[in-house]
């Protein structure tokens, strides 16, 4: 990135910002803008947000007994992107990298926890760390969208949170809007397949070893609001299960008709719809 130098100049009376000017491989320049590179282009400003963030990657780990956990952004990231980083454990993961973020936790009746941030990536190539002391078992995940609305994250992502025992079934939750993934954190030593409902898009999963006890997770997202998610069907008897609707925040629309398929609360149409 260029190296931006600001001057303080005299003007008679007091101290004053001077010109900014930047090094442009010759010789420094006055400009009113400075660019960056966001890991894609070089760039001005972000991006705007769009009404549904779309998902752009997701990377998984699987862990044994080990005190911290660290698992890579997935690749192709860029500057501004919401990354979901996801900790499950049975002792609490709390995040250690990126710092300065808080992480909203739950723990199951059985005793198994689940951790989630959505955090704006910045450019660095850190591992997200989560801190697991005492942990015989964990997994991690972390999921890109773009186009999200950084402005409108909260430090409580996780809108609604259901859990079941003895379960191989789970009723999900309507979407929360803009874009709406669900995560669902299954703790079974027999796991080895599943079926999400029909409107909902796979987009991650790390399955547990067969024969041992771990905790499973599966992710998938869809668009809008209200339309009911249906019911994601497993191929074993979990000992506990939990799902997650995480909101990923959009912009608020540019006005146009849109028409999501089976939602008729996001829908807003105009007098005419044409399918292109």
């Amino acid at each position: 990135m260029a190296r931006d130098v600001t001057s303080m100049v005299w003007d008679g009376s007091r101290w004053a910002a001077g010109t900014p000017r930047v090094w442009d491989g010759k010789q420094w320049t006055t400009t009113t803008t400075v660019r960056y590179f966001d890991g894609d282009a070089w760039r001005t400003r972000p991006p705007d947000p769009v009404p549904y963030p779309q998902h752009s990657g997701a990377a998984s780990g699987l862990y044994g007994a080990q005190d911290y956990i660290a698992l890579p952004v997935p690749a192709g990231a860029r500057v501004g992107d919401l990354v979901v980083s996801v900790g499950a454990s049975d002792q609490r993961p709390q995040l250690v990298s990126p710092a300065g973020r808080v992480d909203q936790a739950h723990q199951l009746a059985m005793g198994a926890w689940i951790s989630v941030v959505v955090w704006p990536w910045d450019g660095r190539p850190d591992d997200v760390v989560w801190q697991v002391r005492g942990a015989s078992s964990s997994t991690s995940m972390n999921l890109l969208y773009r186009g999200g609305d950084v402005s409108a994250l909260t430090p409580t992502p996780v809108k609604e949170f259901r859990e079941y025992g003895g379960v191989n079934r789970l009723l999900l939750t309507p979407p929360a809007g803009s874009t709406s993934l669900f995560v669902v954190l299954v703790e079974s030593a027999e796991l080895t397949g599943y079926r999400w409902p029909d409107g909902l898009i796979p987009r991650a999963e790390r399955l547990g070893r067969f024969g041992s006890m771990a905790f499973s997770l599966i992710a998938a997202d869809t668009p809008g609001s209200g339309a009911p998610a249906g019911e994601l069907l497993l191929d074993a008897t979990a000992i506990s299960t939990a799902c997650l609707t995480i909101q990923i925040p959009g912009s608020s629309g540019d006005g146009r008709p849109t028409w999501i398929l089976g939602d008729d609360v996001a829908s807003v149409l105009g007098t005419t719809t044409i399918l292109g």
